[in-house]
């Protein structure tokens, strides 16, 4: 197989990647730009949900075709020399895999992944026992306990936090 080929695919896998956080950014930006200087709180038109998305895909593809001629340019070059570049293969594994582990790492620092917060076992402690909501006292107070609350806002009972078995 020919290098523009090979390296076309090197530079695909963690091109795909970055073109997705990409397309986000450009996502995040235009839909900022729309609410801060164009629509405001005001309802927004109906052909914005057919834009934004379009913007989000249309970058995410330009961004990633980019990668991947990229890729091609910079194999073509290097069809001349013998063998391939065990470095640049090394580059395309890390550029694929650390984007990845930040991600992972990045979620679960905030929470969507891993264990619940003593807030979301409480809140499901509470709902468990037939609840209408829970509560806890600030964080900064030293205390770990959780309220049960009825349909008033009343507390009915507090538990430690330890006390409440994790969901599995």
């Amino acid at each position: 197989m020919k290098k523009r080929y090979i390296y076309s695919i090197m530079f695909a896998a963690p091109g795909c990647i970055v073109s997705l956080i990409g397309a986000f950014f450009v996502f995040g930006t235009a839909a900022g730009f729309l609410w801060i200087f164009v629509f405001g709180d005001n309802p927004w038109p109906q052909y914005t949900e057919v834009i934004l998305p379009v913007l989000f895909f249309l970058s995410f593809l330009v961004l990633w075709v980019s990668t991947i001629i990229i890729g091609f340019i910079t194999g073509k070059k290097l069809e001349g020399k013998l063998g391939l570049n065990k470095n640049h293969i090394m580059v395309s594994v890390a550029a694929t895999i650390l984007p990845i582990v930040f991600i992972i790492l990045y979620q679960l620092s905030v929470g969507n992944i891993g264990p619940k917060s003593d807030g979301e076992r409480c809140m499901d402690f509470c709902w468990q026992k037939g609840y209408s909501a829970s509560s806890m006292p600030p964080r900064d107070s030293g205390e770990s306990s959780c309220s049960c609350l009825d349909d008033s806002g009343f507390e009915i009972i507090t538990v430690p936090i330890e006390a409440i078995e994790p969901v599995k």
